[in-house]
């Protein structure tokens, strides 16, 4: 008997000391793990924490039921989605609801096949292709506020990447397809932010006060720089286009028009980011200019008289002989021949806004939707 009791005291302890080390070995685990897991953290320029955090971590973090989601917003099929490539996407307020909410569209670029999205929000605007066209980065309105989200191009998954009391809007890609560049309104002044894709590591590039403005993003699709346009406070001075790189340096402007009152704006690459178009009324009126981006970036060193000659600057449309007027975002094909935007024309009796496409010669313009539904924010 007294055996059996000192075999049992034996088990009981050992047993005791079992559990004791699983449970510190358990609390070691923990502790590791957040070790390892802590996001990197540095500071803005205007003394905003940003928290870097690593792709491998936040997919360790997902769950299971979750795992679906991540792999279609974060690992689009290899070579991404060809089918989606020539199509146009853009915003329509298509007289579904009384209020005239705007949702998202794809178009042929011929005016055919016009398809809509899934409407997660309303008020569905600005929408962007991924560089692979497997995703669409769009803002829509959250508690009466633009917010920046990503969507599958077949909208199935969802997910917000801005928060706060901030206006977010003008999403683009960059050609790596893990940054978002947008503009940010934050006590009504609109400046360059970035976020990544998992809507971590928010950061401020541009630091505009008072009424200066910053607008209309494009990132380059073959390298780290992002175009846009800044309007200083004034009434005779316009827009001038800029170049930034996503982590806030090597602020560039690009070119100044010799009537300070002009204005260059909208600006957008072509496919191998040689070129820059955009919107200017050099002319008297708006119409779509083009300039050699790396012939600026090549004549940076020479004398100041000669920095800006032989850049290519030339307009290409002339849209005001057609009567129509183009309202904003011109936008590059895919392949480098056509350019698509929207506007109002009086081929279409002056009703509403329509989406036009025009050869990069100038030739070519073409009303493709005709349609009074507000057809606006093309994206190729």
């Amino acid at each position: 008997m007294k055996k059996v009791i000192f075999i049992t005291l034996v088990i009981t302890l050992m047993i005791s000391l079992l559990l004791l080390l699983n449970a510190c070995n358990l609390k070691k685990g923990i502790t590791e793990t957040k070790d390892s897991g802590q996001s990197a953290v540095e500071s803005s320029k205007d003394g905003t924490q940003v928290q870097e955090s690593n792709e491998e971590d936040i997919q360790d973090s997902v769950s299971p039921e979750d795992e679906e989601t991540f792999e279609k917003l974060y690992n689009p099929p290899e070579g991404g989605s060809p089918e989606n490539i020539g199509k146009i996407i853009f915003c329509s307020q298509s007289g579904e609801t009384k209020y005239a909410d705007y949702y998202l569209y794809t178009i042929d670029a011929d005016g055919s096949n016009k398809t809509k999205l899934a409407d997660f929000v309303v008020f569905m605007r600005h929408p962007a292709w991924s560089p692979e066209h497997s995703r669409i980065a769009y803002s829509a309105l959250v508690d009466g506020k633009d917010k920046i989200f990503i969507m599958t191009a077949d909208g199935s998954e969802n997910k917000q990447l801005t928060f706060g009391n901030s206006r977010d809007m003008f999403p683009t890609w960059s050609p790596d397809r893990n940054l978002i560049a947008y503009i940010s309104y934050i006590d009504g002044t609109p400046n360059l932010f970035v976020i990544d894709i998992y809507g971590n590591n928010q950061k401020q590039l541009t630091f505009v006060e008072g009424e200066d403005t910053i607008l209309w993003p494009s990132f380059s699709p073959v390298e780290d720089i992002i175009a846009y346009s800044y309007n200083k406070a004034g009434p005779e001075i316009g827009a001038r286009l800029y170049t930034i790189k996503s982590d806030g340096t090597q602020m560039l402007e690009l070119i100044v028009p010799d009537n300070p009152r002009d204005h260059d704006s909208e600006p957008d690459w072509t496919p191998d980011g040689k070129v820059l178009y955009f919107e200017s009324n050099r002319s008297h009126q708006e119409e779509i200019w083009k300039v050699d981006y790396y012939k600026i970036i090549h004549n940076l060193s020479a004398d100041e008289d000669d920095k800006y000659e032989d850049i290519g600057l030339a307009q290409i449309s002339n849209l005001y002989s057609s009567n129509v007027h183009i309202d904003h975002r011109p936008r590059v094909s895919p392949d480098g021949s056509k350019i698509v935007f929207y506007g109002v024309g009086s081929d279409w009796k002056d009703k509403g806004t329509n989406l036009y496409t025009i050869n990069i010669d100038g030739t070519g313009l073409t009303n493709i939707t005709k349609s009074i539904d507000g057809d606006e924010w093309p994206d190729w």
